[in-house]
């Protein structure tokens, strides 16, 4: 067990020490948590106190509300630093010289394209098998394909808007690399029109 399953017993009742608790300064504010529980300030042990003392929630929830000020800095210190973490991720992968590293995007791209392409041959394939070769069997075996296609609907939905993301920052880091500002995209587009 660790904090962040504390901060999902506590969530309901005192949402930001719940977050808390499931990021970087969560054994900071378990120590907090586990003082005002009367606890050892282990996950364990706060844990524990939570599931049999029926006044534990109310308790962490005045925590949360006489100490809100400094519990908020402690979030948005953390998420600053995480945001910096993944800044620099991206920073490290656009100055990369290595091609993987420059070229995953569009390496996912063509797999994407690929495993479509796979995918309606697969049906295409299946459907004239059913239509041809055993007519009789046909209206089942078409439902079924029909039935895999649907089952991979939300597959092909992450799969797009992964791509859909990919195609757009690519586009934004070469206008970077270019020395231009990027335009903003479609949104950009339509909040420009509807400024003026």
């Amino acid at each position: 067990m660790d904090w962040s399953d504390v901060g999902g017993m506590v969530a309901k009742a005192a949402p930001l020490v719940g977050s808390i608790l499931g990021g970087p300064a969560g054994g900071a504010v378990g120590g907090l948590v586990a003082k005002a529980l009367g606890s050892d300030a282990t996950p364990e042990a706060t844990a524990q106190a939570l599931k049999t003392d029926p006044e534990a929630l109310e308790r962490v929830r005045k925590l949360e509300l006489e100490n809100e000020r400094e519990l908020t800095r402690m979030h948005l210190e953390a998420e600053t630093t995480r945001l910096a973490e993944v800044n620099k991720t991206m920073r490290a992968e656009a100055a990369s010289n290595d091609a993987y590293v420059r070229r995953w995007r569009p390496t996912f791209g063509y797999a994407v394209a690929l495993a479509w392409v796979i995918q309606a041959l697969g049906i295409i394939g299946a459907s004239l098998y059913a239509a041809i070769a055993s007519p009789t069997e046909a209206g089942p075996i078409i439902n079924a394909v029909g039935n895999m296609v649907s089952a991979l609907g939300m597959q092909w939905a992450v799969a797009l808007s992964v791509l859909g993301v990919n195609v757009a920052k690519r586009s934004q880091d070469k206008q970077v690399a270019a020395g231009q500002t990027p335009d903003g995209g479609l949104l950009g587009a339509l909040a420009k029109r509807l400024g003026r």
